[in-house]
């Protein structure tokens, strides 16, 4: 072994038990993250590993974890490619390689899907095109969103990721996508009312026959100056296009891309998102490993919301 650069140890997934696994993943998440959504889900990941549904890679350096990133077995069939941190440069890139390995070799007719970070180096913090290089150009993943979805901590900001599959047909861009659920439908009519579904890690909102207008929600939910992200799925339906109208001309509110999903009726859904007023969204650079249509229409996509550069001293996230 090089005493200057002490080789790297790689644990696959079973190396060690499944408590411990979590335990350590986690452990890496927080010391990247700060706030990550799953630092305080250690029982629910312990039975994902013991299940089969969480497969972890983690990777060591002189006795000291450095690195991790796993494979997670979605409900409906689609294996997940992320969790994936390092504490040191492209440590990150090899476990996401090996999962990658492990994945191709032994689930390759399972779609793969990911959360792609697209931050821009800033702070201290390096970017996230090391895991745009491998979502992008050895996976080929096709982005079908994106926005600032997750907060991450030392300090708060919100970070915009890119939502990419591998089913989906490359070259067309994310609202090529979404304008082809709109074409020749009228966006006029009775706005569908709305329900809060969620709170953690970003609100959802969501039609709902029964719920509150949009502008009693905006009000009562503080969304304007609530920090953090705000997410609104809407199902393509009759009964959902006015609202659709109403989301596209409001200038807090972006259109983010499609879902990787159909609605409970079949029809594609729209991603809308809006971030609260004070809330620091960190910078984004998009990959030039993109078709460059594709590249420019996922630079343009978040561009009202209120893109924030901040200056931060922390231990970088390298992947």
């Amino acid at each position: 072994m090089n005493k200057t650069h002490p080789e790297i140890e790689v644990m696959p997934p079973g190396t060690l038990p499944p408590a411990d696994t979590a335990t350590h993943m986690i452990s890496l998440l927080r010391a990247v993250y700060v706030n990550h959504g799953i630092a305080n889900r250690v029982r629910d990941i312990t039975r994902d590993i013991e299940s089969g549904n969480l497969q972890t890679w983690l990777a060591k350096r002189e006795g000291q974890l450095v690195a991790t990133a796993s494979l997670v077995h979605q409900p409906n069939g689609d294996v997940e490619i992320g969790r994936a941190v390092s504490l040191e440069k492209g440590n990150g890139k090899l476990l996401m390689l090996l999962a990658s390995l492990a994945h191709l070799k032994n689930n390759s007719d399972a779609p793969i899907v990911a959360e792609v970070r697209a931050a821009e180096q800033f702070g201290g913090i390096p970017s996230g095109e090391a895991t745009q290089h491998i979502c992008f150009e050895l996976l080929d993943l096709v982005p079908h969103a994106l926005a600032p979805f997750f907060n991450h901590g030392g300090p708060v900001r919100n970070e915009s990721f890119i939502l990419a599959r591998s089913d989906r047909q490359p070259g067309r861009t994310a609202t090529e996508m979404v304008l082809s659920t709109l074409t020749n439908r009228d966006l006029r009519g009775r706005v569908q009312r709305v329900k809060l579904v969620q709170d953690e890690p970003f609100q959802i909102i969501v039609p709902d026959t029964n719920g509150s207008t949009l502008s009693e929600i905006w009000t009562a939910k503080d969304i304007q100056f609530k920090e953090g992200f705000t997410l609104f799925p809407i199902e393509v339906t009759d009964a959902n296009l006015a609202l659709v109208g109403t989301l596209l001309t409001n200038p807090r509110i972006v259109m983010c891309g499609i879902d990787h999903r159909q609605g409970e009726n079949g029809k594609p859904i729209i991603l809308f998102g809006t971030v609260g007023k004070d809330t620091k969204v960190a910078p984004s650079k998009i990959t030039d490993a993109l078709a460059p249509a594709v590249r420019r229409d996922l630079q343009i996509l978040p561009i009202s919301l209120p893109s924030l550069a901040i200056k931060i001293s922390t231990r970088p996230a390298m992947v």
